[in-house]
């Protein structure tokens, strides 16, 4: 049996549910919805079972050696109406247009084009806006869990972002690898100077049960 190009070759890795960051509350006054950070970890109740109600860490393993695959990361814009309406690396970017006006795409454009365009990064309107952020989708097991497939965390956090990102550079310059290696993913307390200003937050860390003896 042969596979079927542009079929057989598209694996994707199946989604069982989301962790956030933060819980939605809804405005006295507005009455919309808006995020509020929180110390732990939201969890479903398949994962509350397994680490508690609100977590502070979590067990984790990733399922593929490619970051691009467990950890994707790019400046996102979205639209109330349309969702993603342009995706980007501070390089390029991947747009949705209103055909009659040129303009970026909204809920009432009646027809759009995508087109490849560059992308001015922090320096773009919509991050000015906080209509565009920089996003990091993390992708990973949870061994103790129920059930076969990934959980995602989606976080903007330019600390968080970081901090995967450096400890999974170390990992696998120790280990020669990251895939099937036991991790704890946790949220904490981190001091940070955003615009000279001292000020602590709740960001991501990634590190390993195990000890550097254990490793080598």
């Amino acid at each position: 049996m042969t596979p079927i190009n542009g079929i057989s070759d598209i694996v994707r890795l199946p989604r069982l549910g989301k962790i956030h960051l933060g819980v939605k509350e809804v405005s006295p006054k507005t009455h919309n919805p808006y995020p509020r950070a929180v110390d732990y970890l939201v969890c479903p109740e398949e994962v509350q079972k397994v680490f508690g109600e609100e977590p502070h860490e979590l067990r984790i393993m990733f399922p593929v050696e490619n970051e691009e695959d467990f950890a994707p990361q790019w400046y996102r814009c979205y639209s109330g109406a349309r969702g993603l309406i342009c995706k980007g690396d501070g390089i390029m970017a991947d747009r949705c247009f209103d055909k009659a006006t040129g303009a970026l795409a909204t809920g009432r454009s009646q027809e759009t084009v995508r087109r490849e365009v560059g992308c001015p990064g922090p320096k773009c309107p919509e991050i000015q806006k906080k209509q565009c952020r920089p996003v990091m989708n993390l992708m990973f097991l949870l061994p103790e869990v129920p059930g076969l497939g990934i959980w995602q965390l989606n976080t903007s956090s330019f600390y968080s972002i970081r901090n995967i990102n450096s400890a999974v550079e170390m990992l696998k310059g120790l280990l020669g690898r990251i895939a099937g290696v036991p991790l704890a993913l946790s949220v904490a307390p981190q001091e940070v100077t955003p615009e000279g200003l001292k000020k602590t937050v709740y960001t991501l860390r990634l590190n390993t049960p195990l000890t550097l003896a254990e490793i080598q």
